[in-house]
């Protein structure tokens, strides 16, 4: 058995709102009062998309970035995705409590305020002759409202300042850029087209957005996005695309990261490629004269 010993938590954890962050830096501090290490455990897919697919949220990050995010809080070095499965789902809370134990040194386990855990949604009252000793976090003082699905709610309601109030960071949407038609060059607004860096993750709803993009060499572009299928060109599929303003280089195959600004536009048709050409026009001025913090 490992010299470490640690102290855990186990959540999706989606999105790594302010929320998780009370319960991530309790951990932290928990840990330095213990002399333990912490370690938090999150999870490669939502539970409901193993339980019940149709009622799986969109999720607010991937697997990669909610480790960074998780690892950015200060002292926590070490995060486990566990790849969820429904043999895993069909643990119940004393056999995820054995397994922690035995498998990575794990001695206390921080549940958070009305938190429940394995297949019989047992509570901390319900574990107190558990493997592990479980210790309850107090709810979060001030707002009650911060949640992932609150967090949703904002970004389909295309409210993206109080997304990220609600996060306490940017809200970052993680893809990867693919081959398009590229019939955005031919009227002098290129694209790259972007597909998401893991299944599952939410894309506001359909429009023209001023975005910002960071780049793999971590600069930063000021760009517009249009999410849907460009009925201008006869397209049908729903896409996603930034205009990149400034950049010139390649970046098929690369990661990027979009932030959202602000929703300019519906999507809609245009009689000519001339009168779409002017609309873009008038949308990029309206995205480069955004101020962000």
């Amino acid at each position: 058995m490992s010299d470490v010993r640690y102290i855990a938590t186990a959540g999706m954890f989606d999105g790594v709102h302010r929320g998780h962050h009370f319960v991530l830096s309790a951990l932290v501090r928990e840990a330095n009062a213990r002399g333990l290490e912490p370690l938090v455990f999150t999870f490669a897919q939502h539970p409901m998309a193993i339980v019940a697919p149709h009622k799986a949220p969109s999720l607010l990050t991937s697997p990669s970035q909610r480790e960074a995010l998780i690892a950015s809080v200060a002292g926590i070095r070490r995060v486990e995705t566990i790849e969820t499965s429904a043999e895993f789902l069909a643990k119940d809370a004393r056999k995820f409590l054995d397994d922690i134990h035995e498998r990575h040194a794990v001695d206390v386990f921080l549940m958070g305020f009305n938190n429940h855990i394995g297949s019989d949604r047992a509570t901390a009252a319900q574990l107190a002759d558990a493997s592990v000793e479980v210790e309850l976090l107090p709810p979060l003082e001030g707002d009650s409202s911060v949640s992932s699905s609150a967090v949703r709610s904002a970004i389909a309601a295309c409210d993206f300042v109080h997304a990220e109030a609600l996060l306490g960071h940017q809200w970052l949407y993680e893809g990867i850029v693919v081959h398009g038609r590229q019939l955005g060059r031919t009227i002098g607004f290129p694209t790259a087209n972007i597909e998401p860096a893991a299944a599952s993750l939410l894309l506001p709803p359909s429009g023209v957005f001023a975005v910002d993009t960071i780049l793999p060499d971590g600069s930063v572009f000021r760009g517009m996005a249009n999410i849907g299928t460009r009925p201008t060109v006869g397209g049908h599929k729903a896409t996603f695309e930034v205009n990149i303003f400034g950049f010139e280089g390649n970046l098929y195959g690369r990661m990027v990261k979009v932030r959202f600004l602000k929703r300019l536009r519906d999507e809609r048709p245009f009689v000519s490629l001339d009168e779409l050409r002017q609309q873009l026009e008038a949308d990029r001025n309206l995205a480069l004269g955004i101020a962000v913090k």
